[in-house]
């Protein structure tokens, strides 16, 4: 009879320790799968800014490119732009008086 729950009592003792395995085992890869998905998120916001980054450059240039193709447009458009300006700061002025 002894030998009946001996024999239960090791393969208990063996099915813990196998559980008790497994569980450090997905433990550690939980552990590897939350530093993958750190590094994964840091990656998706350094990817997300450069193309911010790229799509103001776009911009610029867009709007280069739309202010004149020569000098003289070029001229032009900075005097529009200065104009604009004058008025921006008049009204600017007016609305604080």
């Amino acid at each position: 009879m002894t030998n009946k729950y001996d024999d239960l009592i090791s393969a208990f003792e063996l099915r813990l320790r196998k559980l008790i395995s497994e569980y450090e085992s997905l433990r550690e890869q939980n552990e590897q799968l939350k530093s993958a998905l750190e590094r994964k998120q840091e990656d998706l916001m350094q990817a997300h800014t450069q193309i911010l980054e790229v799509r103001n450059s776009y911009d610029r240039l867009r709007l280069a490119q739309n202010l004149g193709a020569n000098e003289e447009e070029r001229v032009e458009s900075k005097r529009r732009i200065n104009k604009i300006v004058r008025e921006i700061d008049r009204c600017l002025a007016l609305l604080n008086d």
